[in-house]
């Protein structure tokens, strides 16, 4: 029991693997790992890493010594609840850019969280600006060797960060640096705000980032806005300039580094019309770097091994991908893209991953499928650990509307084997 009476220690939903084996249960409540009281996951975590270790945990009042002994490479396998054991930490900042602000009203409640917690960074890769830590968190970073982390930084600049961040985010570049000098690695993102932070203010970014060891490489991105305000949209000439400017960079950072550092994320390429080029960091790929590449290389594979019996395919693709889909199509010979406008944020948000499910439904409704043809989607539309879109619609819903004719795949490949297996 806690002091003012409530169940002390964290919540255990559920148990699998070698946590089952050392007669942990869904119910139990984490007291301590290896000897120390039980904060989050990343104790677990941390304790697995070692293969043994001890926990105590309280069941039905008696507290319990347990020893979990994991395989090599084997999970804990305790499920803590809300994945962490505690709620996300929210962000701090003002941003002028913040996404989050610009959602429309009547999505799920879990959408409008602002996290920005280092412990979903390391776990899942969520960017984070590190305006919320303090040392002891920064201590327990190094303690733990939690890398890599996925910083949003914006501008190495301290006064230009403050002005599009708010004055939390000031410290961020200070953190940054500590966590490289105690060898935690790093994977940054810069937001690129026309007439904020481009032009000399991205280059010396990006040069004072080459700077730091820890920081592994660097993925530039284009502001996303749904409607108007202070800041302004990134157009296709902002684009050009922040392509060319970066890539002469990478031409300098990869003489000296070996391999390019600084990586434009796709979606600048398709503002100025250029088919994106491969990318050499596979770790921002999630930031939208490299995948339109490596989709069309999926599609050339796909090509060449052409089976001789699979049903059509439609692609489904937002507005500023179409180009690349449509290429793929070419290569695929029995695929078309299916293009789909954005009403749920408004015409100027044009990815597919924005896409809403109503969207797609309404799209459907107004060009359907032809008689035999799929549609694939990607899983990236549907958010993380759901099976529903961004604005509730599950995937039975859209299947419905695709007379059962429905795919979601993690890659070209999976959609087109899917689909074959099926029909």
């Amino acid at each position: 029991m806690t002091r003012d009476g409530s169940p002390g220690g964290l919540p255990i939903e559920g148990v699998h693997g070698a946590s089952a084996r050392a007669g942990m249960r869904t119910g139990d409540r984490l007291l301590a790992v290896a000897g120390a009281p039980a904060v989050d996951v990343l104790d677990l975590e941390y304790a697995a890493a070692d293969g043994c270790f001890d926990v105590e945990v309280e069941r039905g009042g008696r507290r319990l010594t347990l020893a979990v002994r994991c395989a090599p490479g084997e999970s804990h396998g305790v499920e803590l609840a809300g994945g962490l054991g505690s709620g996300p930490r929210v962000c701090r900042n003002a941003c002028r850019f913040c996404f989050v602000e610009q959602l429309p009203p009547g999505l799920r409640a879990g959408l409008y969280v602002k996290d920005d917690d280092y412990r979903l960074s390391f776990l899942e890769g969520n960017f984070v600006t590190l305006s919320n830590m303090g040392d002891s968190d920064l201590e327990r970073v190094e303690r733990l060797r939690l890398s890599p982390l996925y910083v949003s930084l914006h501008a190495w600049d301290d006064d230009r960060r403050v002005a599009l961040m708010g004055p939390a985010a000031r410290p961020t570049r200070a953190r940054l640096e500590r966590l490289a000098a105690a060898g935690i690695r790093s994977h940054v993102q810069v937001v690129l705000c026309p007439d904020w932070n481009d032009g000399a203010v991205l280059e010396e970014t990006i040069i004072r980032l080459a700077g730091l060891e820890g920081v592994r490489d660097v993925g530039v991105v284009p502001v996303s806005l749904a409607r108007g305000g202070e800041l302004r949209r990134v157009t296709p000439g902002d684009a050009e300039a922040a392509v060319t400017r970066i890539e002469a960079l990478q031409s300098h950072l990869r003489r000296e580094r070996g391999r390019a550092f600084v990586h434009a994320a796709d979606e600048l390429y398709l503002l100025c019309a250029t088919l994106p080029p491969p990318a050499d960091a596979e770790l921002q790929y999630e930031n939208g770097i490299g995948i339109c590449a490596a989709f069309l290389d999926d599609a050339a594979r796909c090509a060449r091994r052409r089976e001789a019996r699979r049903p059509p395919l439609a692609l489904l693709s937002g507005e500023l991908a179409a180009p690349v889909v449509r290429r793929a199509c070419e290569l695929l010979g029995d695929a078309s893209p299916f293009v789909v406008g954005n009403t749920l944020f408004g015409p100027h948000v044009t990815v597919t991953g924005l896409l809403g499910g109503r969207d797609v439904i309404a799209a459907l409704r107004r060009a359907p499928l032809e008689t035999g043809e799929w549609l694939a989607i990607p899983r990236a539309f549907l958010p993380r650990h759901g099976e529903v879109t961004l604005d509730d619609v599950t995937v039975d819903e859209l299947r419905r509307a695709c007379a059962g004719r429905l795919v979601v795949a993690g890659s070209l490949a999976d959609a087109l084997e899917m689909s074959a297996g099926a029909s």
